[in-house]
């Protein structure tokens, strides 16, 4: 009735008023749930709002920080925590998702709406693995979800959140899957404890390539002393997967970095005839190679007369006197994360030899 509405309106009106003299306002998303906050940050650009960065721990807990203030970052502000039922084993965002695999098999999926906050009083829970087997790498993949469960590859849609394609990476249920990287129409997959790469199609699911990495590896630890080498060699690994300006980067356990040159793949392409070659880097890491990253260089920095220029050994940066110009120029610095440094050129030991072994080391390529 007419005096059922007024009611209604003077209860909103009056909601709306204590809200604005207590300095809130609240926006409702699709999903049902009320956003509050002060009518500045509701009004805010989204882009300016609502970056941010999940950090997942073992104890099952993710820690949310808002990247639009640094300085709160470094003192914990503005940070939310939700916690979980397992430890957290990989996070992946895509399509205005955060999808979150944990170690008891679940997959955790978190929403928003474009140009709003996170729903996260509401997340989407799905069994995919279990505690034997879970979910420990995830990738986006043309528009899917491609997880790694145990020893197979599993591809998730993300609009509907249902598994549309799985399929073994091999027979060995001991084997786990231990890095997935992709470039193209190619994914790259390492297995825990294997020195060989397979390379499948992005869409057809194919296994297009298998590469060994060992050969090159072996070749580098060459003039390495020989109980060290008989080591490294005894258990060689993959560790890390990096791909990057047509390479495929690989870090191994015994600190050699390889790479592998891309090869080109079309909708059409079913097998690769030819093996790539593996080139080393003479220039790794005592130990494991912990990571590999990269990260863009836009422009040439310049610091009063020193320009910090081209990357001419992998340990250090050189510099030279310039009056002129700058020239920017794009270009990628590609990271190893590890313990150690080693000159694998190097046929004897340097007085440095042993000092630093355990000491991380970050060592850089400009591509």
């Amino acid at each position: 009735t007419d005096k059922q509405k007024q009611e209604v309106q003077m209860r909103e009106e009056g909601e709306e008023e204590k809200s604005g003299r207590a300095g809130f306002a609240f926006r409702k998303t699709s999903f049902g749930t009320a956003v509050q906050g002060s009518l500045e940050d509701l009004l805010v650009s989204p882009s300016a709002a609502h970056n941010t960065m999940w950090l997942g721990t073992e104890d099952g807990c993710i820690h949310i920080y808002q990247c639009g203030d640094p300085e709160n970052i470094r003192k914990s502000k503005n940070r939310t925590k939700l916690q979980h039922t397992a430890a957290v084993q990989d996070i992946l965002y895509l399509d205005n998702k955060v999808f979150v695999s944990l170690a008891n098999g679940d997959m955790v999926v978190y929403r928003r709406e474009p140009g709003c906050g996170w729903d996260l009083q509401q997340p989407i829970t799905l069994t995919i693995g279990n505690v034997n087997s879970p979910i420990t790498r995830m990738l986006a993949v043309a528009g899917r979800v491609w997880c790694g469960c145990q020893n197979n590859i599993m591809i998730m849609n993300t609009t509907s959140l249902t598994v549309e394609h799985s399929y073994e990476v091999t027979d060995d249920s001991s084997r786990v899957i231990n890095c997935i990287v992709s470039m193209g129409l190619g994914v790259w997959v390492s297995l825990l404890g294997s020195a060989q790469l397979r390379l499948f199609h992005a869409t057809s699911y194919s296994l297009l390539l298998e590469v060994d990495v060992a050969p090159a590896v072996h070749k580098m630890l060459a003039g390495s002393d020989a109980i060290i080498r008989q080591h490294k060699a005894a258990c060689l690994r993959i560790t890390a997967l990096l791909a990057c300006k047509d390479l495929l980067w690989v870090g191994t356990s015994a600190g050699v970095v390889v790479t592998v040159p891309l090869p080109h793949i079309t909708t059409n392409t079913t097998s690769l005839r030819h093996v790539p070659t593996v080139l080393g880097s003479s220039h790794g890491h005592t130990g494991h190679v912990r990571f590999l990253t990269a990260v863009e260089l836009a422009a040439t920095k310049r610091m009063g007369n020193v320009i910090m220029g081209s990357l001419k050994s992998s340990t250090s940066w050189r510099s030279q006197d310039e009056v002129g110009p700058v020239t920017p120029a794009l270009s990628m610095l590609v990271i190893s994360g590890g313990d150690g440094y080693e000159d694998f050129h190097l046929s004897f030991p340097s007085d440095t030899a042993g000092r630093d072994d355990s000491t991380n080391h970050l060592l850089l390529w400009q591509v």
